[in-house]
């Protein structure tokens, strides 16, 4: 971060993005990003996701496209997988997170997964970078709860030492890639900077219009 403005040369293709959760929507999410020349490092808590990844193989084999995406990614050492989150983040420069938050039949919401891998994230996380939410969440979740998670395990703040925004994703399974390609980019940051920010690593890794 410097002078407070979002330096879009890191947003080059020497750029290293961490996707966290990868699920039906994080693996397509980090071959997207792969195609557009970043090196990534997928993040996973299920060391057969991980292990798969690594083979070039994908476990998620419903979307058009994903099989022999994943296999072209790890092929040209664009694509990496691990089950450390931390470490992973400790050398990104963006951190996308896309970790399931659930609600039970009383509708209480769930947060303990998308918390643990905040606390993991704020474990490795380095001055400057970029930490968006693409998980739908509660109004003010990313503001509130996750920042603090975030600021309490980093010892960073949100906004003077590293950026923060939240981008719901708006993506059908079975159409994930094509729909990334076609829908429009909502986004929102806890502040003017990290907006700025998260709209310039997403114009390097869709090719749609942003919503701010």
């Amino acid at each position: 971060m410097q002078n407070g403005s979002f330096d879009f040369e890191i947003m080059s293709s020497a750029s290293t993005i961490a996707v966290v959760g990868l699920g039906k929507i994080g693996l397509p999410l980090a071959v997207q990003y792969a195609q557009h020349g970043h090196r990534v490092i997928g993040c996973d808590i299920d060391p057969r996701v991980v292990e798969m990844v690594n083979a070039g193989q994908a476990h998620v084999r419903e979307e058009p496209g994903i099989v022999s995406g994943v296999a072209e990614a790890v092929a040209k050492g664009l694509l990496s997988a691990t089950i450390n989150t931390t470490e992973a983040v400790q050398q990104a420069n963006v951190i996308v997170v896309i970790v399931p938050v659930l609600i039970d039949a009383a509708r209480v919401v769930n947060f303990q997964a998308i918390d643990a891998a905040s606390a993991a994230i704020g474990a490795g996380l380095q001055s400057g970078a970029l930490v968006i939410y693409e998980t739908t969440l509660p109004v003010g979740t990313t503001s509130q709860r996750l920042r603090k998670i975030l600021e309490s395990t980093s010892k960073l703040q949100a906004g003077r030492d590293f950026y923060l925004a939240h981008s719901p994703e708006r993506v059908f399974s079975g159409r994930i890639l094509r729909d990334l390609r076609t829908y429009p980019k909502v986004v929102g940051g806890i502040d003017k900077r990290s907006t700025s920010a998260a709209v310039a690593f997403y114009r390097s890794v869709l090719d749609v219009s942003i919503i701010t």
